[in-house]
């Protein structure tokens, strides 16, 4: 052996006595753990829906690796940053994700602002960005770029579940949302609809996200005399929101639709929802599919409750991972991009699409009324309708 290889071979040895794991030689020594960067809202408004993401994220991947953690051989390994709803934020910890950490993929997050940040940083790098659940259009289509793959449905789906529900409540419509990305996103997308349908938007009302009080907002509406009142709302004020539209008799002047929210949200808005009907991501109880029982048994050994809104689409996000991982036998985009064009594949609400075109997921979506059950303390959602994923598929708008 000569002096040069003698060396390397000392070397190597060392490097394993010292723990080093040693990849990229011939019959490397260890393979180095899969890393997916996440970045969400641990803090702030929307910590409740970060909390869920993670939660289904993780079963996910338990899930479609049957208990291991592994795919291709190597360990998965998670890291999550906190984006505090702010996109700068967001920015910088999806930079130091895959500038320190060394992810291979990045998944996220809870708001609208901060995925489409995190989306140019995928784009800058070159990484894969499976989003989930922020749920703004405008990840899938005009700020659309090919490292983008969303599990979560966006609001152009949303509103073709709850606008084709709603379209029996009224002809006039009054849309209250957050004055932000994701409301005005949702505001086009759901009076799109409305319209399509034969009703008449007769104002939009954008609320600070951040509002304490609602009141002055409410009694606007209240003025305009709709048939219907459309709420779209994110985060923990929503609360407060539902309370006063109780206080203030709106549903006794109005129907009110809404996307219905977490079980947080069931839980602030009582009995005086009872009634209310609009469209909803997910319910524990409204699939009925092996995936989505096998949620429910896992997720209630772990944190003793069902999962939530958000726990299936994060789930979603970790299944897909696993099975793209699986089909381009690579970590790199150029590997994965085409192995998850046109994947399909099993979650918990049923068969998920990702179209070929904008890389949205086509779903499963519903159309429910709160009704009071004696196994809650909460109403709950019960099915009127599920829409396939092709009746609630939106167009393909992306630029040319």
């Amino acid at each position: 052996m000569s002096s040069a290889k003698r060396g390397l071979a000392l070397l190597l040895i060392a490097m394993v006595v010292l723990g080093f794991s040693v990849t990229g030689c011939s019959g490397g020594l260890g393979k180095k753990d899969i890393k997916i960067g996440v970045v969400t809202s641990v803090t702030g408004a929307l910590a409740g829906y970060a909390d869920q993401e993670i939660k289904g994220l993780k079963l996910g991947i338990q899930y479609a690796t049957k208990g291991t953690n592994k795919v291709l051989g190597r360990n998965i390994q998670i890291i999550v940053e906190d984006d505090t709803g702010d996109p700068a934020v967001g920015k910088q910890k999806a930079i130091k994700l895959l500038e320190q950490d060394k992810v291979d993929i990045l998944q996220g997050t809870a708001a609208t602002p901060v995925a489409l940040q995190v989306a140019e940083v995928a784009k800058q790098y070159g990484v894969i960005f499976m989003v989930d659940p922020a749920a703004g259009d405008q990840v899938t289509t005009t700020n659309f770029n090919k490292y983008v793959f969303r599990t979560g449905c966006n609001t152009s789906q949303d509103a073709l579940t709850g606008g084709q529900g709603a379209s029996s409540l009224g002809k006039t419509f009054v849309h209250l949302a957050p004055d932000n990305a994701f409301g005005k996103s949702s505001q086009l997308a759901w009076d799109a609809i409305f319209t399509a349908y034969g009703g008449k938007v007769l104002k939009d009302v954008n609320v600070p996200l951040d509002a304490k009080d609602f009141a002055v907002y409410l009694q606007q509406v209240i003025n305009l005399k709709p048939d219907v009142l459309m709420i779209t709302w994110a985060g923990g004020s929503a609360l407060k929101l539902f309370q006063q539209i109780n206080d203030l008799g709106v549903y006794q002047k109005m129907k009110v639709t809404t996307g219905v929210g977490d079980r947080a949200g069931l839980v602030g808005l009582g009995d005086g929802a009872i009634g209310v009907k609009g469209m909803v991501k997910y319910f524990h109880t409204l699939p009925h599919n092996a995936v989505n029982d096998w949620l429910v048994t896992e997720h209630k050994k772990l944190y003793n409750e069902p999962p939530d809104l958000f726990t299936a689409g994060g789930m979603a996000a970790g299944i897909a991972i696993v099975q793209g991982l699986e089909k381009a036998k690579a970590t790199t985009a150029d590997k994965l991009i085409p192995a998850l064009e046109g994947m399909s594949f099993e979650g918990p609400k049923g068969t998920y699409t990702f179209r070929k075109e904008d890389h949205q997921a086509l779903q499963p979506m519903y159309f429910v009324e709160l009704v009071k059950d004696p196994a809650f303390n909460y109403p709950i959602p019960k099915l009127i309708k599920e829409y396939s994923p092709s009746e609630t598929a939106p167009k393909v708008n992306i630029p040319k």
